[in-house]
């Protein structure tokens, strides 16, 4: 081979027009490593398995965040068979406050002062409020929850308002529909209470026991505005004082639905307390949700996840953090987990 000489006195060959052996392996090498390096990547992009893992997760954070919203249980049941969600929360049915003198302000059912004068003061939790006891004895706040055909408790409730006593007698606070209700004591204590709904010959839904929770006396203080709650989530049945739960009991089932209204005081003796800020909540923020073709639960998945009002797992209901297992129909499969303080990871 004749090797030309250029003006810098190198040398270089007219012939050599391809590669040597060893630069072509070094360049397969490369090709390799970064087709192996996709191959990897388009895996973990695979859409469905992305899908599947996205609906489970995200049924989970949503119940969750009901929970957290609602300061309220929350639940989600896995149909291990079909691969259905089922995610159950709070819905608002109504707020009422008493701003305007003579007129009950919000959204909801109506609402109306009955049975009586009913004066407004401004000394309220928010602004004004309901003064009961310089009211007539037998007046009261009636709120129409029987004419929505939409606020059905049966699921669960969620009932709170504010409540300040000038006195401590045994008195009622609230009845929802005649179905649960809330009476103050004369040491300070709640009595809570509700009618679980019994099935008959037929299925036929009727009418069942009544059932009874009480606080610790002192809860309540006389001159103090306290935000009481009463809750049941379908399992358990729940009083708050302050956000701070004082007495929980285990009832799970469906409650009977009454068929009158939600009333606030006017009870025999009258309500010797000032209330403020009425919600009513009730089950039915419900989300569904499926997994897609060529995902299945795994056998060993749970069949309910239950969440707190504190948006952790239920202690009573789960006592060591939740694996979700999804199973693919490529042999492979994932797994979500669910911490004790409701925290959802994969």
């Amino acid at each position: 081979m004749t090797a030309v000489r250029n003006s810098t006195g190198a040398t270089s060959s007219r012939n050599r027009l391809g590669l040597t052996l060893l630069e072509l392996l070094i360049v397969m090498g490369i090709l390799g490593v970064m087709l192996g390096a996709g191959v990897g990547a388009f895996t973990g992009l695979d859409p469905g398995r992305r899908t599947a893992l996205s609906t489970v997760t995200s049924t989970l954070r949503l119940a969750r965040n009901e929970a957290l919203a609602r300061r309220a249980g929350a639940r989600v049941r896995f149909d291990l068979a079909t691969g259905a969600m089922h995610a159950t929360g709070f819905r608002v049915v109504g707020t009422w406050r008493f701003e305007d003198m003579g007129q009950v302000n919000g959204f909801g059912p109506l609402a109306e002062i009955v049975g009586g004068e009913l004066p407004f003061t401004n000394a309220g939790y928010m602004g004004r409020a309901l003064d009961f006891s310089q009211g007539h004895p037998s007046a009261r706040l009636e709120v129409a929850v029987q004419d929505d055909p939409g606020c059905d408790w049966g699921e669960g409730f969620d009932l709170g308002f504010a409540l300040r006593p000038v006195a401590m007698t045994s008195s009622r606070l609230a009845d929802l529909g005649s179905s649960a209700g809330l009476d103050m004591r004369s040491d300070g204590g709640l009595i809570g209470w509700f009618i679980s709904q019994s099935s008959v010959e037929g299925n036929r839904q009727v009418k069942g026991e009544r059932i009874r929770l009480e606080t610790p006396a002192g809860v309540l203080a006389v001159g103090r505005w306290s935000r009481v709650r009463m809750s049941h989530d379908g399992r358990f049945f729940r009083l708050y004082v302050g956000e701070v739960e004082v007495a929980r009991s285990f009832q799970e089932g469906r409650l009977w639905r009454g068929p009158s209204a939600l009333i606030i005081g006017g009870g025999p003796g009258g309500l010797p307390a000032m209330v403020d800020d009425l919600t009513l909540a009730v089950a039915g923020n419900s989300f569904h949700a499926f997994l897609p073709g060529g995902v299945s639960f795994n056998e060993k998945s749970p069949k309910e996840i239950l969440f707190s009002p504190s948006g952790a797992l239920d202690p009573v209901a789960h006592n060591a953090p939740l694996q979700i297992k999804l199973d693919f129909d490529d042999g492979l499969s994932e797994q979500i987990y669910v911490g004790l303080y409701g925290t959802v990871e994969q």
